[in-house]
């Protein structure tokens, strides 16, 4: 197992700051009411590459590009060369971003085959930063080196000013300025406050902060195109739910098996995030996502088919509350939600609420800095247990999904037969 820091051969670290200066009227942006009740960590994610076939895309030369293009690409993004400030607002001073220079020791192999998805994989992001309240800018990048001649590109972004989609449509235009400085300039709207106008009195937010666990481990699992057909098949046939999606299946599964390596039957919650693009335009920038939760309260709705049909009835309701909504009727139906879920969470222990989120579907793996397609990408455990995280697989043949667990349970479940019926373990063949 590869030990964080012991294989850094060099490091370097510049600000880079956005190419032009922010006009001063657009110094102050106000944070919206959805980015007020997001927490200030960290999001990660990180691009893995194979050694680059052009030889022209040498070390210096990589840095260098991305380097240019994210300056350049921070002139759109102002808010995320800015400062935080009090949950009220980003002074958009031009701070910069932190990008990082790092050399390995290892083969690229040495991260992607290990079993165990938590302390190797930490080597391509900056130390300490992600899901972190991290001291420094809003944006973070890391460009790694392997002795392999293979590289990673990571970035963290404040989750104040960014969520998943934010994040990934940021990293996808600077693939974009680095792989042609000629792409054209995104188009991108800071309009979360015309949607979800924020609150003075921040003292009466809701608390969504799950904190860290101690005693939890994150694996990853690979569902099959197989594996995820046959349960939608079963589903689709005990629970009338038609055309049941991949995630939904999972997360059935699951959550079922979860509960079982808990040891004990318990009333739980699956809270399950969705995101408002639309009806929000898709090139707002910010925090747009509400959340649909769903009750477990007997042993007979955790089967496969029961849960399916819940988990469609609850996001057909969401979205047929949110089609027609106006403006301002979008804000007081997200804060009714919040609210209505923040009443459920605080009912429930804590330790019996599981949090599903998917990155299905971005085209995470045709990110192409120019030097070819990501042959994985990843994220890192947020060190909060019971959470679910779904993403496409390399091959595009099935799903990967990052479970978070009680330690002790994780061992339960991960040698759970039914489970491996349908997932197996990412592991080092």
């Amino acid at each position: 197992m590869v030990t964080p820091k012991s294989h850094i051969v060099s490091m370097s670290k510049k600000i880079i700051k956005p190419s032009s200066p922010t006009p001063s009227s657009l110094r102050h942006h106000n944070l919206s009411f959805l980015d007020q009740i997001n927490s200030p960590l960290h999001n990660p994610l990180a691009f893995f590459y194979p050694k680059p076939e052009n030889s022209s895309y040498d070390i210096n030369h990589i840095s260098t590009l991305l380097q240019n293009s994210l300056a350049n690409l921070l002139t759109s993004y102002y808010p995320f060369a800015g400062t935080y400030n009090d949950n009220i607002f980003i002074d958009c001073n031009d701070v910069g971003a932190e990008f990082f220079d790092v050399q390995l020791d290892i083969p690229i192999s040495e991260i992607l085959d290990h079993p165990y998805y938590n302390d190797d994989v930490n080597l391509v992001y900056p130390q300490g930063c992600p899901w972190n309240i991290y001291d420094g800018t809003l944006v973070v990048a890391q460009l790694t080196h392997f002795d392999c001649g293979g590289i990673a590109v990571s970035v963290c972004i404040s989750h104040k000013v960014a969520d998943a989609y934010s994040v990934i449509k940021f990293i996808t235009d600077w693939a974009n300025l680095t792989r042609d400085s000629s792409h054209a300039k995104p188009s991108v709207l800071f309009d979360g406050t015309s949607f979800f106008p924020p609150v003075t009195d921040t003292s009466t937010l809701p608390d969504f902060d799950a904190g860290n666990d101690r005693n939890c481990v994150t694996r990853m699992f690979h569902f099959s195109s197989s594996g995820l057909d046959k349960l939608k098949t079963i589903a689709a046939a005990e629970s009338g739910v038609e055309n049941p999606s991949r995630v939904e299946v999972a997360t059935a599964l699951i959550h079922k098996h979860a509960m079982i390596a808990s040891g004990s039957f318990k009333p739980s919650l699956l809270c399950h995030i969705m995101g408002l693009r639309p009806p929000l335009p898709l090139n707002s920038i910010g925090n747009a996502c509400s959340f649909f939760l769903t009750s477990t309260q007997t042993e007979d709705e955790m089967e496969l088919s029961n849960s399916v049909a819940v988990l469609r009835k609850s996001k057909d309701q969401l979205r047929e509350k949110l089609k027609n909504a106006t403006q301002s009727d979008i804000f007081f139906k997200v804060v009714e939600i919040t609210k209505q879920g923040a009443e459920l969470v605080e009912k429930v222990n804590k330790a019996d609420v599981y949090k599903c989120s998917s990155l299905c579907n971005f085209g995470l793996y045709d990110m192409d800095f120019g030097w070819g397609k990501a042959i994985r990408v990843s994220s890192v455990s947020r060190g909060v247990k019971n959470q679910i995280f779904f993403m496409d697989s390399p091959t595009g043949n099935g799903m990967d999904v990052l479970i978070t667990l009680d330690e002790e349970e994780m061992e339960i479940f991960q040698s759970d037969k039914v489970i491996l019926e349908y997932a197996s373990p990412v592991v080092k063949m």
